[in-house]
């Protein structure tokens, strides 16, 4: 029988560690490094586990990277407690105070001491300083995820970015919007829903920072290697989406027997168009340079919407602020898009309210694709890649399914870039649709992954703070025109058929009222 006693007490504390790594991982089913919370102990046994990576299978290799990612992320949350402890210990220049155990703000020379210990400059050892406070004191629950291994750096700091400027019960409103989800979105698709939350939560605050951030428009050169140069211009979102796109237009106008990329085209574009010379040429066997004479080139789709903006109805007619959405770019302020929506066509979306995914898209007479081409690309808005944020409009249809074992309806196409559309059909990967809207892909590794549908539904407010509650703003006089038009047609409309008449003040447009989209 075996003795209690007689164990010896070294290997008794192996058994102890044994069962604090079986508290680790209980609960947990086909338990892998990708899915371990990280401690010493878990590091201890990775480190072990991965010494001969040889050894390791495809799908093991993509588990430890994993692993060893969110290791990664808690030993930097811990750093991060350390340092706002630190900066706690600092309250100012008074000698006697200087290691005092007492809460205080952080000292005028911390920054130096952990910029000396770290070998950071001062500025930057201030940032890790300053963030590390605002973390433990203002949004203590993405602290805590981070040192789960579950958010990195990168997400952390663009949520302490995002909430820098606000009141400590806003940053948190923020960041309740956005935590849940943030663990399973990329840098850029969670940037994108702090823009959004910020404005949800502060919309006068985020029309201001948008007037005082516009009057600051400017252009810059700045030199770069082997003779070539940059040129930089900061302008509102829209107009920056809107250059873009029609320099993309120009450069497909140059038509497929030109040599140069996409990239290329644009840039000698906007050269020639900003130089002064005014035209452009593909290059041709004569020798003849960009914008060396000859017609410029036709754009492609030139009808086609250069920008696309979602906003509510509300946002539209001034009775609320709720963020709106620059297809392409993210959330926009509602004054900007109600400036935007002065001088636009506008188009119907209609939703579900419970999943926000659209259940029908209007018809216009404005050269548009087919109807359910227009209704797949309006649901989906973006690219259905898990991690990537390129515009339905841009992108291939693709059938989920390929054709002709899968029928052309709504629920076998979705958006797909052209780069992930290859990924689609490379071997060894598998994209399927979902009952519940989700598309998921499977990589060669057997590893799963999913794009959620893109929700369309407003902000209902409820959460934001008492003196936000929406109330209706000025409009611009061109927008207030066009609602005041809409409506009296409606009201004109109504009298000729002898039905009754529409409330007065502006409606929604009518399906074949004006092109789209809007």
């Amino acid at each position: 029988m075996f003795d209690a006693a007689s164990v010896d007490p070294e290997l008794e504390d192996a058994f102890d560690w044994m069962a604090i790594e079986r508290d680790l991982r209980q609960d947990i089913e086909d338990r892998t490094w990708a899915n371990t919370r990280p401690s010493g102990l878990a590091a201890l046994e990775i480190d072990t586990d991965t010494e001969h990576e040889a050894g390791l299978s495809d799908a093991q290799l993509i588990d430890a990277i994993v692993g060893f990612e969110r290791f990664a992320a808690w030993a930097e949350a811990r750093q991060a407690r350390l340092l706002a402890e630190f900066a706690r210990r600092r309250p100012g220049d008074d000698p006697c105070l200087v290691a005092a155990d007492t809460s205080c703000t952080m000292g005028g020379f911390a920054p130096d001491e952990v910029g000396l210990a770290l070998k950071l400059a001062r500025l930057t050892a201030k940032g890790r300083l300053g963030r590390s406070v605002q973390l433990e004191q203002v949004l203590p629950e993405t602290l805590q995820l981070w040192e789960e291994g579950r958010l990195d750096e990168r997400r952390v700091t663009a949520i302490c970015e995002a909430t820098l400027h606000l009141p400590a019960d806003k940053a948190r409103a923020v960041q309740l919007r956005v935590l849940d989800r943030a663990p399973d979105q990329t840098v850029g698709q969670l940037k994108a829903a702090l823009r959004r939350a910020v404005i949800a939560i502060d919309p006068e605050g985020a029309a201001e920072r948008h007037k005082v951030a516009r009057r600051g428009r400017r252009v810059a050169v700045s030199e770069e290697q082997d003779g070539m140069a940059s040129l930089w211009m900061l302008m509102t979102a829209s107009d920056a989406q809107a250059g873009y796109q029609w320099l993309t237009r120009l450069a497909l106008g140059c038509g497929k027997d030109d040599p140069r990329g996409m990239d290329a085209r644009r840039a000698d574009i906007a050269a020639a168009l900003l130089s002064g010379r005014l035209t452009f040429t593909a290059p041709t066997d004569s020798g003849a340079e960009p914008g060396e004479g000859g017609s410029a080139p036709r754009p492609v789709n030139p009808g086609k919407p250069l920008v696309q903006v979602q906003m509510p109805f509300s946002t539209l007619i001034g009775a609320d602020d709720q963020p709106c959405e620059l297809v392409g770019h993210g959330s926009i302020p509602a004054d900007l898009a109600r400036e935007i929506a002065a001088d636009a066509v506008w188009k119907r979306l209609i939703y579900d309210p419970l999943s926000g995914t659209v259940l029908d898209y209007g018809r216009t007479t404005y050269r548009p694709p087919a109807g359910l081409a227009d209704h797949v690309r309006a649901r989906d808005g973006y690219c259905r890649g898990p991690i990537c944020r390129r515009r339905a409009l841009d992108s291939h249809l693709d059938h989920v399914t390929p054709y002709p074992e899968g029928p052309t309806n709504e629920q076998n196409l979705h958006a797909c870039c052209g780069h992930d559309h290859r990924v689609k059909h490379a071997p060894g990967w598998e994209v399927r649709a979902l009952p519940d809207g989700r598309i998921q892909w499977i990589t060669p590794t057997g590893h799963r992954y999913h794009s959620e549908p893109h929700d369309h539904r407003p902000d209902e407010g409820d959460d934001l703070p008492p003196d936000k509650a929406p109330r209706r703003r000025g409009l611009p006089k061109d927008l207030l025109a066009r609602l005041e038009r809409i409506a009296r047609d409606r009201r004109s409309a109504a009298r000729w058929n002898d039905g009754p008449e529409p409330p007065d003040g502006p409606a929604p447009p009518a399906d074949d009222e004006e092109p789209p989209p809007f």
